[in-house]
């Protein structure tokens, strides 16, 4: 693993095992059986019981409905969840999963408060960290599930335009130009493949047209194929593709 450590971030992981010191799932609590035994599930019930770290990235990645009360189950995984995050372990949109759907914004103020803060050190963390060991697009996404939005990651991002920050923002948009031009599309029983209506990148897709663009033109290094993609992003979904040049499909 390749820690993210800034001093915000390590002071982050000290306040979220201070806030949820203690914390456990109820006594009815009984999770799914068939992908946990029952020792497994009286570890979340017992708050002094030892975590493994694998247990701890599985349950993290299981949606809300997997338990009776996902928001005690994450409250009790949360202190060792934070630390492998910021120890650089590998995540992605999944590992937000469980965090994303137990509506900790609602949470007692001093809880909520400390995700929120750890959520933003780490972000914060990896638009300074020059070589992160994972992909920006991993890194994006799970702070994008955690949060159950973009805005908090595009907001932070807005505000961090040095050299790094920038670099990312490059080689993000890259990464996702593609899937933003293309229509989200959902299957049906009535009408097969259809596009969704609205686009549940329809945010992202804003804030690369109105901020990320013009921040990677002003840095002149841009391949002419993804400065002609994002043209064509701002194009309705209809006319897009229908001039791309056939080496850049």
């Amino acid at each position: 693993m390749h820690p993210i450590t800034t001093p915000e971030l390590a002071a982050a992981v000290t306040r979220v095992a201070d806030v949820f010191a203690g914390q456990a799932a109820g006594p009815q609590e009984t999770g799914c059986l068939f992908c946990y035994g029952e020792e497994e599930i009286a570890w979340l019930r017992d708050p002094g019981a030892p975590l493994p770290d694998e247990f701890v990235l599985h349950v993290a990645r299981e949606v809300p409905s997997h338990w009776t009360d996902n928001a005690a189950v994450m409250r009790r995984i949360l202190p060792r969840l934070a630390v492998l995050v910021a120890e650089g372990e590998r995540v992605s949109d999944a590992d937000g999963l469980g965090l994303g759907g137990a509506s900790w914004q609602e949470w007692p103020g001093h809880q909520a408060e400390a995700v929120r803060v750890f959520l933003d050190a780490y972000w914060a963390a990896a638009l300074h960290e020059p070589l992160p060991a994972h992909t920006f697009l991993d890194l994006f996404g799970f702070c994008e599930e955690a949060h159950g939005s973009p805005t908090p990651c595009l907001a932070r991002w807005e505000s961090e335009t040095g050299p790094v920050a920038d670099a990312h923002l490059l080689d993000f948009v890259e990464d996702r130009i593609d899937d933003l031009l293309s229509p989200a599309r959902t299957y049906t029983s009535q009408g097969g493949w259809v596009t969704a209506d609205p686009r549940p990148d329809a945010e992202l897709i804003s804030w690369v047209l109105h901020h990320a663009a013009p921040r990677i033109g002003a840095r002149g290094d841009a391949g002419p194929d993804l400065l002609y993609r994002l043209d064509q992003l701002a194009l309705p979904e209809e006319q897009r593709w229908a001039d791309m040049p056939l080496s850049g499909r």
